[in-house]
């Protein structure tokens, strides 16, 4: 049956209008208001019916409104718990190395040292159940690998430096860093979380300190630049043995050295004398070494006198072994001297030059000769040395003078008939000695010229 009033088709039987709720008649009934309006007027509830279908209605559309709602929330909680859960067992996964990493500080204030551990034991009996091997280590190790622990095998792969690890004291700061190896993922499967960063060094015992270098007596010996040093301990508890010296040798006057202790020794002193070194080396200047003089003006009068002394003994003791009845000594003259000193300040050799006159006369009956001629000669002595506090050392026994030989000819004949000549030691000319003496050796040596030609 057609509603009326909206055109809905309804039951043959229904009442009212499943649409829209307004009572619903035969086709015959339809022009019969009468006969409605009665009808309408006898049941009063009836007339009520439409209101209350359309409430009817309105809750139905409630109720599919909260179920979609519902169903909605379900699917949302669904994947918080979802995404909860995977988060929850990536984390029961992930190990934050930084937690299970502690310090120990050892030894005493100023000489104390750091040491980084990882508490494995820790990490196992947290992550021990909660790790696995992956199937390449399972495979590479076959039936062993289920013997071994997870946790055992990251440690192969994780380590933990301490940058600075000696010689502390309570609040220094030590960096320290992770080394991860990263094939540890290879093996293990787990994530690793960590971060570098530094510690407050404390606990260091307060001890004691002396001293150390007090008693020591260092000495330094020897010539430069192959001085040495050597040393003595006059105190107790400790033993010259327990000082060290890397430049102990090949030393020169001015040289900076460094003896010192072995700070690795800091608790072993402590413990057998109660204290540790106040200081743990000791810079000492190089002096007293004896070194050769460069300049003739670091020769002393009462040594260059002993010298000369001995270099005209010398030269007479020569003249009555070697010159005969025709030559004379008219005059020994001091000159001057020329010192050399070695470019490598291993050595010196000073030169005393002397001129001398010598008288050569000689006459045969019917001619003569007569004329006094220059020699120039020298006496060296070697390694002329200065102590540190200045004081000439040297032997003025050793010596040596020239080898050279020049001669003085004449056309008077002798006895023999043969040209009567002189040979002398020495040079005939004071440059021939200079380039003898000095000139030959500059390439090895350096000189101080002190020789007064006019002389």
């Amino acid at each position: 049956m057609k509603c009326q009033y909206c055109g809905t088709e309804n039951a043959d039987d229904a009442k009212f209008c499943a649409a829209c709720g307004k009572p619903v008649t035969g086709q015959e009934e339809a022009n019969d208001e009468t006969e409605v309006a009665a009808e309408a007027a006898e049941t009063p509830e009836t007339a009520e019916k439409p209101e209350t279908n359309e409430k009817t209605q309105k809750k139905k559309n409630s109720g599919n409104r909260k179920t979609k709602l519902m169903i909605i929330l379900i699917c949302v909680a669904a994947v918080i718990i979802f995404l909860a859960g995977f988060m929850i067992m990536r984390a029961r996964k992930t190990i934050n190395l930084d937690k299970y990493v502690s310090f120990e500080s050892t030894g005493y204030e100023g000489s104390g040292d750091v040491y980084a551990q990882i508490d494995w034991q820790k990490v196992e009996k947290k992550y021990g159940s909660r790790l696995s091997l992956t199937k390449e280590f399972k495979e590479q190790y076959g039936i062993g690998a289920d013997s071994v622990s997870p946790v055992d095998v990251l440690q192969s792969f994780i380590s933990v430096e301490v940058e600075s690890d000696s010689n502390l004291s309570n609040n220094d700061k030590v960096k320290y860093k992770w080394n991860i190896n990263k094939e540890y993922s290879q093996y293990v499967k787990c994530r690793l979380k960590y971060k570098d960063g530094s510690y407050k060094v404390k606990g260091l015992e307060e001890v004691k300190s002396f001293d150390a270098f007090k008693d020591l007596d260092v000495k330094f010996n020897g010539t430069e630049p192959s001085g040495y040093v050597t040393w003595d301990y006059k105190g107790s508890g400790l033993t010259a043995a327990d000082f060290q010296c890397e430049d102990y040798e090949t030393l020169k006057n001015g040289d900076k050295i460094k003896i010192y202790l072995d700070k690795s020794k800091a608790d072993e002193y402590s413990a057998n004398f109660g204290k540790i070194p106040e200081k743990w080396e000791k810079e000492y200047t190089v002096k007293g070494l004896n070194y050769y003089i460069t300049k003739s003006s670091e020769l002393d009068d009462e040594t260059l006198k002993e010298m000369q002394e001995q270099a005209e003994e010398e030269y007479h003791n020569h003249m009555d072994q070697h010159w005969g009845n025709y030559e004379s000594l008219e005059s020994l003259t001091y000159m001057g001297d020329y010192l050399l000193s070695s470019k490598e300040k291993n050595g010196n050799a000073l030169y005393l030059v002397y001129h001398v006159k010598v008288r050569d006369a000689y006459s045969n009956g019917s001619e003569s000769y007569d004329q006094v001629n220059d020699v120039y000669w020298f006496i060296c002595y070697q390694d002329v040395l200065a102590d540190g506090e200045g004081n000439l050392i040297v032997d003025i026994s050793d010596y040596r003078t020239p080898k050279n030989k020049f001669t003085i000819r004449t056309d008077v004949k002798d006895q023999s008939m043969t040209d009567m000549l002189w040979k002398y030691y020495g040079y005939q000319t004071l440059d021939d000695l200079y380039k003898n003496v000095v000139t030959a050796n500059e390439s090895d040596y350096n000189h101080d010229d002190n020789v007064d030609a006019s002389k």
